[in-house]
């Protein structure tokens, strides 16, 4: 058998980590997984035969710290006057396992976790947020965040302004149990306009 053995001390050999790599003579490559970031290692090759196991000089490497995760924002869509939808694609975790993402908004510019947000689950790519309670007719910053060990990531910011609230939407109930000096009527609202409605009723004139 041949391959690599690696350790965090010098000199590593069999009683190690080892990555085996079929068998025989000639140039072979091994892929090395699931090392701990930021910490140097000592790799030797290594040959088995029916006498012994012989190593090659060792050599040792450093893995690449852990970032901050890399991520994009998602257009806007379905805005009404009070909600949204948006998202982000998460395309790197850094070397460390996204532990939160979603997204935060503000009606300033460049939002962070402090303020409004929403909590999409962990892990890398795409997702959609859903952002509620927002006012109508107004400008709102939006940015994707991502979490790992390092800290906290943001995409791209997008800026849009929620829908404008209109009068309600209603009819007038037919009028009933009309007498000479009285009558019965009412009314359906079926949209508040985006607005809650403070008052309703009736009104009547001659004219």
């Amino acid at each position: 058998s041949r391959g690599v053995v690696y350790n965090t001390s010098d000199n590593p050999n069999l009683s190690n980590s080892s990555q085996v790599s079929g068998s025989g003579t000639g140039s072979f490559n091994v892929t090395i997984n699931g090392l701990i970031p930021n910490t140097t290692y000592y790799v030797r090759g290594f040959g088995t035969n029916s006498v012994g196991t012989g190593y090659g000089s060792s050599l040792s490497f450093t893995t690449t710290a852990p970032t901050l995760p890399i991520l994009s924002t998602n257009s806007v869509s379905s805005i009404t006057q009070t909600s949204a939808v948006s998202g982000g694609v998460i395309s790197s975790d850094g070397g460390s396992t996204v532990t939160s993402k979603g997204v935060v908004w503000s009606t300033s510019p460049n939002p962070t976790i402090s303020g409004s947000k929403t909590t999409d689950g962990t892990g890398t790519g795409n997702f959609s947020s859903s952002l509620s309670g927002l006012s109508d007719n107004t400008t709102y910053y939006i940015r994707a965040y991502a979490t790992n060990s390092v800290g906290t990531a943001y995409g791209n910011e997008i800026s849009f302004t929620t829908s404008a609230a209109t009068v309600p939407i209603l009819t007038t109930n037919t009028v009933v149990n009309i007498t000479n000096s009285s009558a019965s009527s009412g009314g359906a609202i079926s949209s508040d306009g985006g607005s809650a409605i403070t008052a309703k009723g009736v009104v009547w004139s001659t004219n």
